[in-house]
C-alpha cells in the first residue's frame, strides 16, 4: 500500500515566480543600498555593526509581508522566507564570484557587501523561525 508523500508547503508555480522575483528585487535593493555604504565607507568597524543591526530592524516589516505578496497564508513564512532567500543566494554567489565589481572596485569592500547579503539572508531566515504563526 502506497501512500503519497506528505508536502510541507503549498508553494505553486505563481507563487515562486513571485517570490523569486521578490528575492531579486530584495537582492537588487540590497546591492543599492550596500554601494551607498561603500560609499559613505560604512562597511568596516562601529558603523559596519550598526549597518548589520539595522539589517534587523529593515528585514522584520518584510517576513509577514513576503507570504501575503505570493497570496500564501501566514503558516508559509518560512518556505516563502527560504525561496526569496535562495534566489539572494544564487544570485550573491555569481556575483561576488564572476562579477565582484557591481559590488565594489576594491575587492575588500566587494567581500564586504558579500559579507553583508550574506548577514542579511541568515536574519531573514531567522526572523521568519521566529515570526511564522504556530499551528497546533
Amino acid at each position: 500500500m502506497s501512500e503519497a508523500p506528505a508536502t510541507f508547503s503549498s508553494l505553486g508555480i505563481r507563487a515562486m515566480i513571485i517570490l523569486i522575483i521578490w528575492g531579486a528585487l530584495l537582492w537588487a535593493s540590497g546591492v543599492l543600498i550596500l554601494r551607498w555604504l561603500v560609499s559613505i565607507d560604512a562597511l568596516h568597524g562601529t558603523p559596519q555593526i550598526i549597518a548589520y543591526a539595522l539589517v534587523v530592524a529593515g528585514t522584520i516589516p518584510l517576513i509577514p509581508l513576503t507570504p501575503r505578496l505570493a497570496g500564501l497564508p501566514p503558516g508559509e513564512t518560512v518556505s516563502a522566507i527560504a525561496v526569496v532567500s535562495m534566489t539572494a543566494l544564487l544570485i550573491d554567489g555569481i556575483v561576488i564570484g564572476y562579477f565582484p565589481a557591481l559590488y565594489s572596485a576594491d575587492p575588500v569592500q566587494a567581500r564586504a557587501c558579500a559579507g553583508a547579503l550574506l548577514w542579511a539572508v541568515g536574519v531573514a531566515l531567522a526572523l521568519s523561525l521566529i515570526m511564522q504563526p504556530r499551528t497546533r
